[in-house]
């Protein structure tokens, strides 16, 4: 059963959450507190939560610092934030502490939807470690030059939308980091928001650079020099296939807003592969130096971590509230068959990009198998096999206009 704390300062409050959530006493083991220092006694003294629901205006101690010390305390436990106020000085707050942001009011159905997508994605997980690593972050690290460039574009007097979006743009942890913000309940966007230019306009760049300068949301990476590579070759492969996956959706009749989630997806498509670099860098240079041909990536991954960077990457952006499509796309691009359903347009061409656009190791210097054929079975149940020539096609003309 489900483990579940709710937290606010108002009894009434607390009431009508426990009435909404009523129907879900068989499922939902449910506690009730009105502070976060009675919550986090509660939380001393009794098994750990799987998902803690919180106020962000309480006194003595608000949502953000609360959730802050679980954070520190139970990093597993998925941590939402609640709340009416659309102050951007607490919605700012809440960016590390919580992965979840819902605004008040919220209905039983809302909540229950926005829990239970992430609990639902522990089972791609089988490693409780890495799933408290993933529940444990507040952002991943992002090239260095670029967040430099970041920091002196945004003060600059010729900042525009644009300019601000194209850097961000390069990098997968920004990207992830801006959209996962833009999407939240906290901006309520009719749509979801899959590029940075749009993410930059709904936001406004004085959120942006409050963000940025002062708050710190974008964090450099401070490893190892010899990994510095491998996350710019990362990014330079991301981008190429993600140029590659917006031209095959557009191939198969996709509307814009269908080829730029797909875009989007094949950009945050590896930010498994960023996830182990930063928590375990010696250990993935080992798998990516692996000079053993009878081990693909994924199996070397499997084999060390107990899952691949596909579900470790799907889970944290299921975790982060991406949309089930584009996680989907994530988990299963390398072998589509094993996903239910023949109908996810954005996994169609992210399968098909990684399988015909550049290699892995053309981008990084690595001695074991990174990408896979294409599912030609899993095509030819989705009724696009024929289309493969074309998206050959295509991708002969990506590189070039890549660069």
């Amino acid at each position: 059963m489900l483990r579940v704390l709710f937290v606010d300062d108002e009894a009434h409050i607390l009431r009508g959450l426990r009435r909404s959530m009523a129907s879900m006493d068989e499922q939902w083991d449910m506690t009730f507190c009105t502070s976060g220092e009675e919550a986090l006694a509660v939380m001393q003294q009794e098994p750990a939560f799987d998902v803690v629901i919180s106020d962000m205006r309480m006194p003595h101690m608000d949502g953000a610092e609360f959730l802050g010390i679980v954070r520190e305390r139970n990093p597993e436990t998925i941590r939402v934030i609640l709340s009416g106020y659309a102050e951007m000085e607490s919605i700012l707050r809440t960016v590390g502490p919580a992965h979840i942001y819902l605004a008040k009011p919220c209905s039983a159905e809302a909540l229950h939807g926005a829990i239970s997508r992430p609990i639902s994605l522990k089972r791609l997980l089988s490693t409780p470690s890495l799933r408290a690593i993933l529940a444990g972050l507040s952002n991943l690290p992002s090239l260095p030059d670029l967040v430099l460039k970041l920091d002196s574009e945004l003060r600059s007097p010729q900042c525009s939308a644009k300019s601000v979006a194209a850097l961000i743009d390069k990098d997968m942890s920004m990207t992830a980091e801006l959209l996962r913000l833009t999407n939240s309940a906290y901006f309520s966007v009719a749509t979801p928001v899959t590029t940075t230019l749009q993410a930059v306009r709904t936001i406004g760049l004085e959120t942006i650079q409050t963000l940025v300068l002062q708050i710190g949301i974008f964090r450099q990476f401070s490893g190892s020099p010899s990994v510095a590579p491998i996350l710019q070759g990362l990014t330079d492969y991301c981008l190429a296939i993600a140029s590659l996956a917006e031209a095959i959706a557009v191939s198969m009749g996709g509307d814009q807003p269908t080829a730029k989630a797909a875009h989007c997806a094949a950009m945050l498509s590896r930010i498994g592969i960023l996830v182990l670099l930063d928590a375990y860098p010696e250990a993935y240079e080992q798998i990516l130096l692996k000079a053993e041909s009878n081990l693909s990536l994924h199996q070397a991954e499997v084999q060390v971590f107990g899952a691949s960077h596909a579900m470790i990457g799907a889970y944290l952006l299921g975790l982060w509230g991406f949309s089930p499509s584009l996680v989907e796309a994530v988990a299963f691009a390398d072998n589509p068959s094993v996903c239910p359903g023949y109908d996810n347009t954005t996994l169609i061409a992210l399968h098909a990009a990684m399988g015909l656009g550049p290699s892995l190791s053309t981008q990084i210097p690595i001695n074991i198998e990174s990408s896979a054929p294409l599912d030609m079975a899993y095509l030819i149940e989705a009724r696009k096999d024929g289309m493969v020539s074309l998206w050959c096609q295509l991708a002969k003309n990506i590189p070039a206009e890549v660069n």
